[in-house]
């Protein structure tokens, strides 16, 4: 992947924030992606083989810890088919910081559908 930033900088600066929000008992949300949205049949068949087995997993270095929300997307925005909104709204949740290394995708529908 090509990024404007080294993948391994997107990283580390995103565990810095999580860090950060920690610290102040604010909550953190990892967003990553498990797959094709379910039934989709317009963009044809996903050749995902040449990933490695775990290409789903969050990297290590985010440093996820037991409290941290994990969602799980089939869809390029992480409000869409997830629970992230109700999520967002018990926790009581009124602005919310996006980080990611593909911002034009990912990040940019996510931004968009909050």
């Amino acid at each position: 992947m090509s990024t404007v930033r080294p993948v391994g900088e997107i990283i580390a600066r995103a565990a810095q924030l999580a860090r950060s929000f920690r610290a102040r008992g604010l909550p953190v949300v990892f967003v990553n992606v498990t797959g094709a949205a379910p039934g989709r049949t317009d963009a044809g068949p996903r050749n995902v083989s040449s990933f490695p087995v775990d290409w789903t997993e969050l990297v290590p270095e985010l440093e996820r810890r037991p409290n941290d929300h994990l969602v799980r997307k089939e869809r390029v925005g992480a409000f869409i088919g997830t629970s992230l909104h109700d999520y967002l709204r018990q926790s009581g949740v009124t602005q919310i910081l996006l980080t990611g290394g593909a911002t034009s995708a990912g990040v940019e529908a996510t931004a968009r559908s909050a």
